[in-house]
Parts: C-alpha cells; sequence; structure tokens
C-alpha cells in the first residue's frame, strides 16, 4: 500500500482489496475468522478500519507500536473518545 497521511482513503483501499479476495479464501478454506495485524501505522490503520468501518467485522487486531506521531495526532478523534470514555490520559 501506499501511505499517506489521508489514512481514511488507505482504510477504504485496504477494505476493497480484501473484500475481492475474501470470497475465494471463504471457498478454499471455509469460515475463518479476521484478525488484523498491524505495525507501527499498519497499526494505526486496523484500529481506523475497527472503528470507523464497522461492517468490516474482525475477530480481533493484534498492534503492535503505533508510530512516531503523538497518539492525539496520529489518531483522529482519539482525544474526544478517550475524554467520554475516561479511558486514558492524553499528553498535550
Amino acid at each position: 500500500f501506499t501511505l499517506s497521511f489521508d489514512y481514511i482513503t488507505t482504510c477504504d483501499d485496504i477494505i476493497t482489496k480484501f473484500e475481492r479476495i475474501a470470497p475465494n479464501l471463504a471457498q478454499q478454506y471455509g469460515p475463518i475468522p479476521v484478525v488484523g495485524v498491524g505495525h507501527s501505522c499498519g497499526s494505526l490503520l486496523h484500529v481506523l478500519i475497527t472503528t470507523l468501518f464497522p461492517d468490516t467485522p474482525r475477530a480481533g487486531n493484534v498492534l503492535m507500536g503505533y508510530n512516531n506521531m503523538n497518539v492525539k495526532d496520529a489518531v483522529p478523534l482519539f482525544e474526544d473518545v478517550v475524554k467520554n470514555n475516561g479511558a486514558a490520559k492524553v499528553k498535550k
């Protein structure tokens, strides 16, 4: 994948490509759980796919690191989600 800071378009491209191959995989191997695995920006993309594209169900995600950006800059709406859920504190 060509990465850019337009993460939503990148996520959409990933989903489109996966949806093209998923029927063949299911036909060949039967129903199997979908697990996202990502490192660095790949982790960020899987988090965005899981949260922003709920019609793309996953059994889970394996996330390793994010990237060199501060989480509030790297994850859209992170502060709003954290503020509303009280899950973590974000350094400003």
